[in-house]
């Protein structure tokens, strides 16, 4: 299709195609064979001058980088695409930068950081009406809030979201690894049980069972720790 392309002189679809290629070798795991694709891409769209095209490709190659654990460039990439989105207004491409960008922060350890591009991010999921969005930068503040409370309040809230949403894994997932967690540092045991048995129960409606299993073995534990403190 590349060669396709550069025969009949589309550079826009010959472009297209190199992100293309990256995105499937980046989903194989072949990451830096996606690289060079979306190297090859970014020349291709400044070359052209497509400020979105460019904006996408240096977000995608922050997304390899980081993955790579190379977090420093991933940063400088998600920075670039960032003033590029803000640049063309593109309210959804900068949302998700921002949360890319609190991903890498966090990862760096650099937390309060971390937790202004969440804060902004969310600001933007919500004015432009993206419910997945919201919930997903709300669970990612929770685990960065010192306070339990406000991280627990967080997490319940981007709880709701998912079962607005209705998407039953990411449901699980907050209750097992978010909801039920911090429940516990607030000594709300019997409440983080009640999280965990529905988790349990969501996995089985879509039937994850290693997600029913992890939610039991966490039951196990808190009882067993439970009937520790009572002996």
């Amino acid at each position: 299709m590349v060669s396709f392309y550069r025969e009949i002189g589309a550079r826009l679809g010959e472009v297209n195609t190199l992100q293309a290629i990256g995105d499937v070798l980046q989903f194989l795991k072949r990451s830096t064979e996606a690289l060079e694709r979306y190297e090859a891409a970014l020349a291709f769209y400044r070359e052209i001058g497509d400020r979105l095209g460019e904006a996408n490709t240096l977000q995608a190659i922050g997304d390899v980088l980081q993955f790579l654990k190379r977090s420093t460039e991933a940063l400088e990439r998600y920075e670039a695409a960032l003033a590029f989105y803000r640049e063309i207004g593109a309210r959804l491409g900068e949302a998700n930068t921002l949360q890319a960008i609190g991903d890498v922060l966090q990862f760096l350890d650099r937390r309060t950081e971390a937790l202004e591009r969440y804060e902004a991010a969310l600001a933007f999921y919500r004015e432009i009406g993206d419910r997945l969005g919201e919930a997903n930068t709300l669970q990612a503040i929770a685990i960065l809030e010192e306070d339990p409370v406000i991280g627990l309040a967080s997490s319940q809230a981007a709880l709701q979201l998912y079962i607005e949403i209705g998407t039953k894994y990411s449901q699980a997932r907050n209750l097992i690894l978010f909801t039920s967690e911090l429940q516990l540092k607030l000594g709300q045991k019997t409440e983080a049980i009640d999280s965990l048995v529905r988790a349990a129960e969501l996995g089985r409606e879509i039937d994850y069972e290693v997600m029913v299993d992890y939610a039991n073995q966490k039951i196990a534990e808190i009882n067993r720790d439970s009937q520790g403190l009572r002996e």
